[in-house]
């Protein structure tokens, strides 16, 4: 059965997580499907993940290529936290934390913007839809600790980075490491 297949789970629910919409998922399944054939007559897993990569390829790894280091450097951060902390949403107050961190090991102040700046690109990545708020934004809230989703998996991102035009080598590597920035 296709649903006792792990990747088949991992993609519906990696699907689920980033939209909840039917028509999203009746495309992804419709990608899938036109791949059966008489010669091939039922859909596999290999099916379903390559629709799906055609699904994710989209239009977001477009939307990275023109975004600043600063931008990026964000979504790196988000990265982190989602490994560390297992898909849990995240605020901004995280994700300054996170690349301050990086900033601090580096030893770079190429990459030491003053906080308002930093949000203003936190808000920007927002707009573009690549993160998400978990609920409506109240009136009463804090900006910086209003819980937010990455929009992202990390395969996208790390497309996206190796295709990014003249991305730094130590953003790069930031990107690729590990827990090791704690």
């Amino acid at each position: 059965c296709l649903l006792e297949d792990r990747s088949v789970r991992e993609v519906l629910q990696k699907h689920f997580n980033v939209s909840k919409n039917l028509r999203s998922l009746h495309v992804l399944l419709m990608l899938a499907l036109n791949r059966v054939t008489i010669s091939h007559p039922f859909m596999t897993a290999a099916d379903l993940i390559e629709a799906n990569q055609l699904c994710s390829m989209d239009s977001k790894a477009n939307i990275v290529h023109g975004l600043s280091v600063l931008e990026i450097c964000l979504i790196i951060a988000m990265k982190h936290l989602n490994d560390i902390y297992e898909e849990e949403p995240f605020n901004f107050q995280m994700v300054y934390n996170e690349f301050q961190k990086f900033v601090q090991r580096k030893a770079h102040s190429v990459y030491n913007f003053e906080k308002p700046v930093v949000m203003k690109a936190f808000e920007h990545l927002q707009q573009l839809e690549l993160i998400r708020p978990m609920e409506r934004t109240s009136v009463n809230a804090q900006r910086e600790y209003q819980l937010m989703k990455l929009l992202l998996d990390n395969t996208q991102i790390m497309n996206a980075l190796q295709k990014y035009p003249n991305c730094p080598t130590d953003v790069r590597q930031w990107a690729t490491s590990s827990l090791s920035w704690l």
